[in-house]
């Protein structure tokens, strides 16, 4: 009887301990959380000092992951999105999968975009959108798409995708929905060469960024403008932007927004009148390839490199190819009965 007693204690004490563990754990995944709009790299501390995830139930591994993902954008960490991606599949017929369908297939999209799995991205997109549960959700899936239409240079369906969301972003008053559709139409409008139209879309964005104080969209949207100024060599708005953007910059772990940040400054000083080093162009040729994607390797080469006399490689064009994984058919079928 008594061993009987002490082994109840010991289990009681364990579980105890577990909800203990589980409490401070979901704890830590607020705080992430909290960080994500602000300051991802620290989000991204908080995640990978935890301890424990394999022990966690379900619902937790997966926000863990989800939390992860939605830091690999911004600070363009897409191997990890994927891990995360392919982690969370493990748990696909759980509850709380179906719960944050939308949100993990918006993810596994951008993902697939970024690797050029673009068929398959739209189907990713397609599966989020079916089960987009509000206008937010569905307005940036919306973009997403977008995205896609402009990686395979399908202008005419990006602009129409694009411009059919902002108007309903500004009536629903949804700020950062907003100025993320409206650095994409400004990127669409430097794809075509109307720099004016980019520099209007880049400004409003910008402002957006401010108002809600979004880090990430801020840095984004600034590297943009500041583009745009330096190649109507508009150095007087340049100068005025480039102080806030420089320091957001260099303060925030993306390589990718450095490496633009460096063609600038290098830029200006061709504008102003500075000696371009050998050595400066060798700097140049290893920040074109640490761009963050071969969109803007080909905005960089074509508005800025020639100025610089600066022998860049254009990317490759984009060859269509299909994405395998065991479970990607579960995508593609988008089935998931609730």
């Amino acid at each position: 009887m008594r061993l009987f007693v002490i082994s109840w204690l010991i289990l009681l004490c364990s579980k105890h301990v577990f909800a203990n563990d589980f409490n401070t754990f979901e704890k830590k995944l607020d705080e992430a959380e909290d960080y994500l709009t602000v300051n991802p790299a620290q989000s991204i501390t908080i995640l990978e000092n935890l301890t424990g995830l394999q022990l966690m139930p379900p619902e937790l591994f997966i926000r863990w992951h989800l939390i992860y993902a939605r830091t690999a954008v911004p600070t363009s960490h897409y191997d990890e999105l994927y891990t995360s991606i392919d982690a969370i599949f493990q748990h696909h017929q759980t509850d709380y999968f179906k719960q944050k369908l939308t949100t993990i297939m918006s993810a596994l999209g951008i993902w697939l975009r970024h690797a050029e799995y673009l068929d398959d991205a739209q189907y990713s997109f397609k599966c989020a959108y079916k089960y987009a549960q509000n206008d937010r959700q569905r307005l940036t899936l919306t973009n997403s798409m977008a995205l896609v239409a402009r990686s395979q240079d399908d202008f005419a369906k990006a602009r129409a995708l694009y411009l059919d969301s902002h108007k309903i972003t500004t009536q629903l008053q949804l700020p950062n929905v907003t100025a993320l559709i409206e650095s994409n139409l400004g990127y669409l409008a430097l794809d075509e060469g109307n720099i004016p139209e980019a520099e209007r879309y880049f400004r409003s964005a910008l402002s957006n960024n401010q108002n809600i104080d979004k880090r990430a969209g801020q840095i984004s949207t600034g590297l943009n403008l500041l583009m745009v100024f330096l190649i109507q060599e508009q150095q007087i708005n340049f100068e005025r932007l480039y102080s806030p953007t420089a320091t957001l910059t260099h303060a925030f772990p993306n390589e990718a927004k450095q490496a633009l940040l460096f063609w600038l400054e290098i830029g200006y000083k061709n504008l102003t009148g500075g000696f371009i080093s050998q050595k400066d162009k060798q700097q140049l040729q290893t920040a074109y390839e640490q761009l963050e994607s071969d969109k803007m390797k080909q905005l960089v080469a074509r508005y800025l490199a020639n100025k610089l006399d600066v022998a860049v490689a254009l990317p490759a064009p984009i060859v269509a190819k299909d994405f395998t994984s065991p479970w990607f058919e579960l995508v593609k079928q988008c089935d998931w009965k609730r």
